[in-house]
């Protein structure tokens, strides 16, 4: 639902840059959108990457750390040892920009998928 308001809202935008296009004052603003999105590519060259450079769209992501607290086990309630997140999130050039989803679960090393 979050990514259809999204694209609904890109397509918006995009449709009143083309009417802009046919003004007057598409000469000044396009230019600067231009320049905006040049910046923003920039921007995103100079982060770490998460991923490869190449990739683009939705990804998910597995981080485990070990557990030091008194928290049980999700799949058998024996004392966990690991804690894995996951992170469900939109990559542009390697780099995520937009989390989708998130969340964490806590497994003892029988049960560690």
């Amino acid at each position: 639902m979050r990514l259809r308001t999204e694209l609904i809202a890109a397509v918006a935008l995009f449709a009143l840059l083309g009417a802009l296009a046919r003004t007057p004052a598409g000469r000044f603003v396009l230019p600067l959108v231009s320049l905006v999105v040049l910046a923003g590519f920039a921007y995103l060259m100079t982060r770490d990457t998460a991923y490869t450079r190449t990739t683009f769209g939705i990804r998910t992501r597995l981080l485990d750390s070990s557990d030091g607290g008194d928290h049980d086990c999700t799949e058998c309630g024996a004392p966990a040892t690991t804690t894995r997140r996951f992170v469900r999130e939109f990559v542009l050039l390697g780099v995520p920009v937009l989390l989708l989803d998130d969340g964490q679960n806590r497994y003892c090393d029988d049960c560690l998928p």
